[in-house]
């Protein structure tokens, strides 16, 4: 790692302490300090060298920075390299809270000594400074150091370093004396052994139960057959249209009716009444949702693992399944609404002695290696200065670290995700390759151009030789038109029992972005997109940075262009299908008819039961198609009744009323002839109901397989 020198352009201002003082310092007779580097995370580095004499040199330390001057100091004689003992009082602090510490030399003569240690500081804070005159790109950077340490800082070089050092308080000073245990010859075999314990039977720290959920709340798949369900539905209406045909049928008898219809439906009819006075079917249990989108916000905005515990209910079958069915519906559920499917884990918990069927979510302890937050440092960063400078005491100092050319231009950044982004137009900001061996860490950033002020932004830390882009501006130049979708496929197949199908589906999220430019000239964008833990890119452009986990992918704009960026990514989830649900059918249809990495044993019994549904289909939207008409043919049967009353007694009105009943009639006819093809409709539908629920019933490629591995081989 190369240093990177300070120029020493120095500007300094007053610093008001807390309550008026300094910090204390470490004070030594005739030691000159030469040099001090300040690092961001809380500490300084001191040095310092004195010419000893008379074979001693003391160092007055404040009580309070003994521990970090014990841990860190180093004495060596600058001329041999030798290391240097000292000494100390074990006893407390004197009057003054001051300890004293005497640096020891055997050997007589004058020696030059030189002594290192570490001692609390504020962190030092970066600022930046872009010129952008065409094509060409500077980078100034600054360091503000604040002086608290009580002692004036005179013709010192001051360096300025990053924060990923680790830096931490411990006690050397204090006088620790160990018990040992007193033994006695005759009595060492009577020692007790030491107490047993359960490898996994502690209790876990760090886990928090932060919901739960009862499992009315969770819809699951319904194990009780379609058909069953609808086939008291379906006669119930087919016998309402077979009595409204008979009362049509007698009703209409002056202006014609067909008697071949009418007495069909009416055996029709006597052969089913007694299954009119059957109960209605209970109504369906109203469900409240869980929260989930409250719950994924939470989430969200906490750390760790989170594990759904699913459990099932007394008296529910299948309870390992059922808990799992449940546990991963949650997750589904969250995974849509943003979680990362990387922290959701799924423990199915069956069935357990206590607790009530549902879902809990325990969040276990963050994870050893958590993301790094937004000035989290990155790499290392040093700046020394080759010049001295002096800084008094309860003064700041403003002092230049960076001063080159970089490569670099202006371009636009698309950025919907971060707190202070925009979903609909794109930043202007400045893209530029730090030019250093250092890190440049967070700091504010004002940008020049052409001589003049044109916007600020806020960096994240820069590795060295890395490129990054930062928004400095909001010109609504570049207009982005955002939409999202999801889909779901099935990818695997698990079980089949009783018509539910478990699965593991590829879950896509694709979004799509319709970048749009006004500018005048041609121009570059960089949309930014992070994929989270879980998620893996399916279809994205090719040309892309890497910016921490984001992806920056670029777009090329001419002048007035528009174009259209597509990001699609997907997760696994595990999901419970009932093949009797539109949506259960809509997945299964996709997959049988996907190609070549389907499950026959699966696919070719439920191309047939499709054969099916879609003959249910067709016969319901026939269904739909008669209502429609008959609905018409009354409209217009009352119209004509109504006419027919008006010309009652009017003279010379006979043809027209001739005319009118003729239409009567024939409009009868029709009501009747379409209410029986709806009756005849009807059982069809009900017979492709029943046909439909006992195939699904006849499902199940676990017992092919079953019945495949007890076949001997050969």
């Amino acid at each position: 790692m190369r240093t990177t020198a300070l120029t020493a352009l120095l500007l300094t201002s007053g610093l008001t302490a807390a309550c008026g003082t300094y910090a204390s310092h470490v004070e030594a007779d005739d030691a000159t300090l030469g040099r001090v580097v300040v690092y961001r995370n809380g500490i300084a580095y001191y040095e310092r060298t004195a010419q000893v004499t008379d074979g001693s040199l003391t160092l007055t330390v404040p009580h309070d920075k003994v521990d970090d001057f014990l841990k860190s100091l180093t004495v060596k004689d600058a001329k041999s390299g030798e290391t240097l003992p000292v000494s100390f009082p074990t006893s407390g602090a004197t009057s003054d809270g001051k300890v004293d510490m005497r640096v020891q030399i055997a050997e007589a003569g004058v020696h030059d000594v030189v002594l290192t240690y570490i001692t609390e500081s504020p962190a030092w804070k970066p600022s930046y400074r872009v010129m952008v005159a065409g094509d060409d790109v500077r980078i100034q950077g600054w360091a503000i150091v604040d002086n608290t340490s009580g002692e004036k800082w005179d013709n010192v070089r001051i360096g300025v370093g990053s924060s990923s050092a680790l830096s931490f308080r411990y006690d050397l000073r204090s006088v620790r004396t160990v018990f040992r245990e007193t033994l006695k010859s005759e009595e060492r075999f009577a020692v007790a052994p030491p107490t047993g314990g359960s490898t996994y039977g502690q209790a876990k720290d760090g886990e928090q139960v932060i919901a739960a959920v009862d499992m009315a709340s969770i819809p699951m798949p319904d194990d009780r057959p379609a058909a069953a369900a609808a086939a008291p539905q379906l006669a119930r209406e087919s016998e309402q249209v077979e009595r409204t045909l008979v009362t049509q049928g007698r009703g209409g008898s002056a202006y014609g009716r067909s008697d071949g219809g009418g007495g069909r439906s009416a055996r029709t009819s006597a052969a089913r009444r007694p299954a009119t006075d059957a109960p209605p079917p209970p109504a369906p249990v109203a469900r409240t949702p869980p929260p989930v989108k409250q719950l994924a916000e939470q989430l969200n905005h906490s750390g760790g693992q989170i594990v759904i515990e699913g459990y099932a209910g007394d008296g529910e079958r299948d309870a390992e399944q059922v808990s799992s069915d449940r546990a991963n519906w949650l997750r589904n559920e969250l995974i849509r609404e943003g979680v990362a499917p990387a922290r959701l884990r799924v423990a199915a918990k069956g069935r357990v002695a206590g607790q009530s069927g549902g879902v809990r979510l325990v969040q276990t302890e963050p994870a050893a290696s958590p993301e790094l937050a937004v000035g989290d440092p990155i790499g290392e960063s040093h700046f020394q200065s080759e010049a001295t400078v002096t800084v008094d005491r309860g003064t700041s100092a403003m002092i230049a670290i960076l001063d080159d050319k970089a490569d670099g231009n202006i371009v636009y950044l698309y950025d919907a995700e971060s707190a202070r982004g925009n979903e609909r137009y794109a930043f202007k900001a400045i893209r530029f390759k730090n030019p250093t061996e250092s890190t440049l860490e967070t700091g504010p950033m004002t940008v020049y151009g052409e001589g003049r002020f044109i916007g600020e932004g806020l960096s994240e830390p820069i590795p060295p030789h890395s490129t990054a882009v930062v928004p400095f501006a909001l010109d609504r130049e570049i207009i982005v038109d955002r939409t999202g979708s999801t889909d779901d496929r099935i990818a695997r197949l698990v079980t089949l029992q009783r018509g539910i199908l478990r699965t593991e589906v590829q879950h896509t999220r694709k979004t799509t972005l319709k970048v749009t430019s006004l500018l005048h000239k041609d121009t570059e964008v960089f949309v930014r997109h992070t994929v989270r833990k879980g998620w893996k890119l399916v279809e994205s452009p090719k040309t892309y940075e890497q910016t921490g986990e984001a992806h920056l992918f670029r777009v090329a704009l001419k002048a007035g262009e528009t174009k259209t960026l597509e990001i699609e990514e997907a997760t696994p989830l595990v999901k419970a299908i009932d093949v009797r649900s539109p949506e259960g059918l809509a997945l299964v249809r996709a997959y049988v008819e996907g190609g070549d990495e389907v499950d026959e044993r699966f696919a070719a019994p439920m191309k047939k039961l499709l054969a099916i549904h879609t003959e249910m289909a067709n016969i319901t939207q026939g269904i739909e198609a008669a209502r429609e008409r008959v609905e018409e043919f009354r409209v217009r049967t009352s119209e004509l009744q109504g006419q027919i009353v008006s010309l009652d007694g009017v003279r010379g009105g006979n043809a027209l009323l001739k005319h009118l009943q003729q239409k009567l009639r024939e409009m009868s006819d029709r009501v009747q002839k379409d209410t029986i093809a709806i009756v005849d409709m009807q059982q069809q539908l009900m017979l492709a109901h029943i046909r439909f629920q006992d195939g699904v019933a006849e499902l199940s490629f676990e017992q092919r397989t079953a019945k495949a591995a007890e076949q001997p081989e050969g």
